[in-house]
């Protein structure tokens, strides 16, 4: 059976497969959208009640994950607003957050892996998402732009201005000249 069909039929057991499953990936996921454990814990949580609540409006067509992804970063996107509303509203800055670990696929020396997460998670929010998304979770150029409601061309753009940022962030820190060559 299906995890989403599990989910609809049972929604104890299916909750559970649905976190087995999912959970450590979205968690991945939601540390370097939010920077910060503890919130990415809610942001998964809050993903999963929301799928599980929302199961019969899944449509087949589209792979399980890509909806729950889907879910995770309208849930973040959302909690991105309503603190720029607080800190309009307020006039109080965020403080920084010290940037967390995630896995890295490609061995690199934990340093490099430190810049890297860093400036990934400085990079706006649109470009830190399609990067994640591209980089991290491994998407197609459609499933991103489907996954974001933005055209593949936005997608592209957003990768090629995201690449330029990181490769400017990090030419000094990873030894690396103009176009990532190494020095």
């Amino acid at each position: 059976m299906d995890l989403w069909q599990e989910i609809a039929a049972n929604q104890e057991s299916g909750a559970r497969r649905l976190a087995a499953e999912c959970g450590d990936r979205l968690f991945a996921a939601a540390v370097v959208l939010c920077h910060d454990r503890v919130a990415a814990e809610d942001l998964v949580f809050r993903t999963f009640v929301r799928a599980i609540r929302r199961i019969r409006h899944y449509r087949e067509e589209a792979p399980f994950y890509n909806w729950l992804y889907a879910i995770l970063l309208n849930i973040h996107r959302s909690d991105c607003r309503k603190k720029k509303a607080e800190i309009l509203e307020t006039g109080d800055i965020l403080e920084d957050v010290d940037p967390v670990w995630i896995n890295l696929n490609d061995p690199i020396d934990p340093d490099e892996a430190l810049a890297v997460r860093t400036a990934v998670q400085s990079l706006p929010s649109p470009f830190c998402e399609t990067v994640l998304l591209r980089y991290f979770e491994d998407k197609s150029l459609a499933e991103i732009a489907e996954l974001m409601s933005v055209p593949v061309g936005t997608v592209k753009s957003r990768l090629k201005r995201a690449q330029k940022r990181l490769n400017d962030m990090l030419s000094g820190v990873l030894g690396r000249g103009e176009g990532g060559n190494e020095k």
